[in-house]
C-alpha cells in the first residue's frame, strides 16, 4: 500500500514537472515569434523577413493597403481560403505600413499566430 501511494506521488510531480517545462518552453516561443494572447484575442505581427502584409479582401484580392513588417495586428476570428491560400481576417493596431484601411484579409502563412488558430 504504501509503495501505491509513493508511485503515485512520484507519477504526479512528474507530470506536473513536465507541465511547467512544457509552458515555459510554449512562452519562449510565443515572445520570440511576437504573438501575444490576451484571454481569448490574438496579436502578431508579419513574419521577419516580409516587408509586410498586403491587405486582402475574403477572395483574396490586394487592397491598396497594408501592414508594416514589426506592426502589431489583432486576429478577429474570422478565415477565408482563397484559390487555396489561407487567409485570417485582422485589424492593424500600431502605426506603420501603407493605404487608408486598417483592416482586412492577410496570408496565414506569413503572420506570426499561434498555430493553434482554428484555421
Amino acid at each position: 500500500m504504501n509503495n501505491r501511494m509513493v508511485t503515485a506521488a512520484a507519477a504526479i510531480a512528474a507530470t506536473a514537472t513536465l507541465a511547467t517545462i512544457g509552458a515555459t518552453s510554449t512562452a519562449s516561443a510565443a515572445e520570440k515569434s511576437s504573438v501575444s494572447y490576451s484571454d481569448t484575442a490574438y496579436y502578431g505581427t508579419p513574419k521577419s523577413g516580409t516587408g509586410g502584409l498586403i491587405l486582402r479582401d475574403s477572395r483574396g484580392n490586394a487592397t491598396s493597403s497594408g501592414i508594416g513588417e514589426g506592426t502589431r495586428f489583432q486576429f478577429l476570428g474570422t478565415c477565408a481560403r482563397a484559390n487555396g491560400v489561407g487567409l485570417v481576417k485582422v485589424r492593424q493596431i500600431e502605426h506603420g505600413g501603407w493605404g487608408s484601411s486598417y483592416t482586412g484579409y492577410v496570408r496565414r502563412a506569413f503572420a506570426n499566430l499561434p498555430p493553434s488558430l482554428p484555421c
